[in-house]
């Protein structure tokens, strides 16, 4: 879809207007696009930048050294990522280039994974366990067998 409407833009002449209502741009995010497509061309979409440690350190400092907007971020860079960049200057100005080395990629999951204690059971403990399992599955074959029982037996009603 960016692809089509950069083709649309550059070579049908296209306003920006037309693609932004087309295919539902935010303005901003609609000039880095064409900013970074007009110095990377296809590979600003196809083969961005990998987002290292140094390249986010970098992007931020040059972001931060020279005033630069989020447009000419994507025409030096080729990264189109507004709220990341965002994000990496707040971290950085608050924690400095520590900060964007220590960033994991991708989000905190929401459900952690339950670590499961395996503790080493001594002889006795492992008997003891196993015990309790064969009286679980005893028990829990008595009550069907009980139950199985009283379905097959006639009831008290006679027929007439």
């Amino acid at each position: 879809m960016k692809y089509k409407a950069m083709m649309q833009y550059f070579y049908e002449n296209k306003s920006r207007r037309y693609i932004r209502e087309k295919y539902v741009f935010n303005s901003m995010a609609l000039r880095m696009l064409i900013s970074g497509f007009r110095t990377f061309g296809s590979d600003v979409l196809f083969k961005p930048p990998q987002v290292t440690a140094s390249f986010r350190i970098m992007l931020t400092e040059y972001k931060i050294r020279n005033n630069a907007s989020y447009i000419q971020i994507a025409k030096k860079f080729g990264y189109l990522g507004i709220a990341q960049i965002y994000q990496w200057e707040k971290i950085y100005r608050q924690n400095g280039q520590n900060g964007l080395l220590s960033l994991k990629k991708g989000r905190e999951p929401k459900m952690t994974k339950q670590k499961k204690n395996k503790q080493e059971l001594t002889p006795e403990q492992n008997k003891i366990k196993q015990l309790e399992q064969e009286n679980l599955e005893l028990r829990i074959k008595n009550k069907a067998l009980k139950l199985f029982a009283s379905m097959k037996q006639p009831t008290d009603k006679k027929h007439k």
